[in-house]
């Protein structure tokens, strides 16, 4: 576990060895690219939005002709290295409403009934019945 100056959290990625995830969704890479990265620095991985409205980056397993692209949602990488391991069945829950916020404070594990029924009340606290 290290923690940079802004006191953020960064972990591996489980079965990722070259990925790290902040807790506060950045994705981290350590993976060796002749043209990107020689060295092996740390860098950003960009994240791009679903049209679901989720954010999911693209993280490489293996290399040459071996290596795959694994399409991984941020939200899901965050809750599985920092909170537990994702039950099979399980949802997670942005906290406030915006899947934009993959902050640990902003996400827990629910069921996907409580899930429907969080996003339901937050959709109707917002709407005004005059």
């Amino acid at each position: 576990m290290a923690q940079t100056k802004n006191k953020i959290m960064v972990l591996p990625i489980e079965g990722m060895p070259d990925y790290f995830i902040a807790d506060n969704g950045t994705v981290y890479s350590r993976k060796i690219s002749p043209r990107y990265n020689p060295y092996g620095d740390m860098r950003i991985v960009r994240a791009r939005k679903h049209p679901s409205g989720y954010l999911y980056v693209g993280l490489y397993i293996g290399a040459g002709k071996n290596k795959k692209r694994l399409w991984r949602r941020v939200h899901r990488v965050v809750a599985q290295a920092f909170i537990a391991k994702i039950p099979d069945g399980m949802d997670i829950d942005h906290i406030d409403g915006n899947r934009h916020n993959n902050n640990l404070s902003n996400l827990r594990i629910v069921t996907h009934s409580e899930n429907c029924l969080a996003g339901y009340q937050r959709r109707n606290k917002q709407k005004k019945w005059y």
